[in-house]
């Protein structure tokens, strides 16, 4: 008999649900398979104290953490840390939070995880975009943060339909790089950015690359790369330009990420209406080259006809790295492999039509949500239809793209 079989027989009795309530580690062949399971709408409970759940929510724009327990299924996690996060998608009403297990309780974890992210899905129609993203880009191969659904209660009283996100952090590294020795960042949008140099100072740089591990190291160390990297991609055109930039950045892989969105029609990613964004940057131990880790994916799907090179000249590295012929050649090949990805056997239709079928009696009941039942049902068919168009369309786009060179 399976582990999670003989778990949920031994709590079917009352001493059995007593026990793992009282001690977790009975149940610690749940993991977080289990908890991102795509197949599973989950239901998350969050105790806060009324105090702080008032200033929580009166304060919404500030980053101060509030202690909260979080139930899941028989499992209990005591004096978390809870705070408002995000950009745009933070609400007073329908809050958007990151939960932190160690940030109160020195070594805590939940199912081995230091942290989540439990999203709103405040930006987005559907409330699919990044799950149907994140899970596209994990099928062609590329590190992404995992995904489900789940009912959410605080106090107990239902918040609406929410996201479960994996925290981009050294156990996600452990997971898809095998290590996490490197330096890991998070972009942090200041003004646009297109890749330029931004001159000799680090500041600059700290302000847009925030350090996620090593931050107690100098600036030096943590920065100097990151200055080095922008400083060489913006030298002028030579025989070497592509030797030095390679040095600090893995350009095969960055060509791919960008050929990914480009296919999902992401308008605020790597190549964005507003420069560069959402987005982790990580560099390999002992090296100075990084790679690029997806984040946030709210703004694709965009529309079905929407341009391989949607915004493409505006960023320097892509521009300068798109002019090698093996590189722009990558840039097609990832483009066609996406397309007949999402079209064979209907792939992307299907995840569509049954994440739908999941949520959508949360979003049914979700009284927070910022638009109305209506909407959604109305996002789902543009999806579909999105579906339905997206694979030919690229598909002629790159046939077009390589006749004109």
């Amino acid at each position: 008999m399976k582990p999670n079989v003989l778990i949920r027989l031994f709590a079917s009795t009352a001493i059995g649900a007593w026990l793992l309530l009282a001690h977790p580690s009975i149940a610690a062949a749940q993991s977080p398979d289990d908890l991102f399971d795509p197949d599973t709408l989950q239901e998350i409970r969050l105790t806060i104290n009324s105090r702080d759940l008032r200033t929580l929510r009166d304060n919404f724009m500030d980053n101060t953490y509030y202690t909260a327990d979080l139930q899941w299924r028989n499992l209990r996690v005591r004096n978390a840390g809870v705070k408002s996060r995000g950009g745009a998608s933070r609400s007073g009403s329908k809050l958007h939070l990151r939960v932190d297990f160690n940030r109160y309780v020195n070594g805590q974890k939940f199912l081995g995880l230091k942290s989540i992210v439990l999203k709103n899905l405040w930006q987005d129609g559907s409330m699919m975009h990044e799950r149907l993203a994140m899970a596209f880009l994990a099928r062609m191969g590329q590190p992404a943060p995992r995904q489900s659904y789940c009912r959410l209660y605080i106090d107990n009283q239902y918040q609406g339909l929410y996201a479960i996100v994996e925290s981009v952090d050294n156990d996600f590294l452990d997971r898809n790089i095998g290590e996490h020795a490197g330096y890991l960042y998070s972009y942090e949008m200041q003004e646009p950015f297109y890749g330029e140099y931004l001159g000799e100072e680090l500041e600059p740089y700290k302000l847009r690359f925030e350090a996620q591990n090593h931050e107690k190291e100098g600036d030096s160390k943590l920065y100097l790369p990151l200055h080095d990297l922008f400083k060489e991609v913006n030298q002028p055109d030579d025989a070497i330009w592509r030797e030095r930039v390679e040095q600090y950045v893995d350009l095969p892989q960055f060509i791919t990420e960008t050929a990914i969105e480009a296919f999902l029609a992401e308008n605020d990613g790597l190549l964005g209406a507003n420069g560069m964004n959402n987005f982790f940057f990580y560099r390999l131990p002992e090296t100075t080259r990084h790679r690029f880790l997806p984040w946030d994916k709210d703004n694709t799907f965009l529309v079905a006809d929407y341009s391989i090179f949607q915004w493409a000249d505006a960023n320097i590295l892509f521009r300068r790295a798109f002019a090698y012929p093996d590189l722009r050649e990558l840039f097609y090949q990832v483009l066609e492999s996406a397309a007949r990805s999402a079209a064979e056997d209907d792939w992307l239709r299907k995840q569509i039509e049954k994440a739908a079928a999941q949520i959508a009696s949360a979003v049914e009941e979700d009284a927070l949500k910022p638009f109305s039942t209506e909407a959604f049902y109305e996002s789902v068919e543009t999806l579909k239809q999105f579906a339905d168009l997206r694979s030919k369309l690229v598909l002629e786009q790159v046939e077009d793209a390589r006749k004109r060179r």
